[in-house]
């Protein structure tokens, strides 16, 4: 493989043909000096970036997970079917072909709870409620930890996007060099 071939194919491929060119440029025995420099900066910026995102995926299955067992999948205990209930004027009203009222109390809910906050409620095979839990406390335990796994995605995005200019400024400043020169010698 000739040197303006593999320009020709990282002008055209980009991404991974920078990649390939990088390896490449390893393998090949009789290197310049500038040579050697950019394939050993290569392969720091290779494999930090690598390492990085590597470190990022494990990171984001963690948070993913911490997310997902913080979310509740219902009443612990047997029931037959579950509803949706809302407060209104100290109760909980829901709809089971007809509306009906229960008092918050009665299913283990505080007395206290605001006019419009949702709550499940849990029924027997005979209709009777046997439980309820305040729904809007579990969607907002729900919702932070799906804002805190965002906010850390942005964090590992931008420290990616420093990580590319630092590397380019620095220790892979060669390969990008020498990247510019092959490409300008088409």
């Amino acid at each position: 493989m000739d040197i303006n071939d593999v320009a020709r194919n990282i002008n055209a491929a980009k991404g991974i043909g920078t990649i390939r060119l990088g390896f490449w440029l390893n393998k090949k025995p009789d290197k310049t000096p500038g040579e050697k420099a950019a394939a050993k900066a290569f392969l720091k910026t290779f494999w930090g970036t690598l390492g990085i995102t590597l470190m990022f995926v494990a990171a984001l299955f963690i948070l993913t997970g911490y997310v997902m067992s913080g979310t509740k999948s219902g009443y612990d205990g047997d029931c037959a079917e579950s509803r949706t209930g809302r407060m209104e004027n100290g109760q909980v009203r829901y709809v089971k072909n007809e509306l009906y009222y229960v008092d918050p109390e009665t299913i283990g809910l505080p007395a206290g709870l605001p006019d419009g906050t949702n709550v499940n409620l849990y029924f027997d095979e005979n209709g009777v409620v046997l439980a309820g839990e305040n729904a809007d406390e579990l969607n907002a335990i729900v919702e932070s930890r799906v804002i805190l796994t965002m906010a850390a995605m942005v964090a590992m995005v931008l420290v990616l996007i420093v990580f590319a200019v630092v590397a380019k400024k620095t220790f892979g400043k060669p390969w990008f060099q020498w990247l510019q020169a092959i490409r300008g010698a088409r």
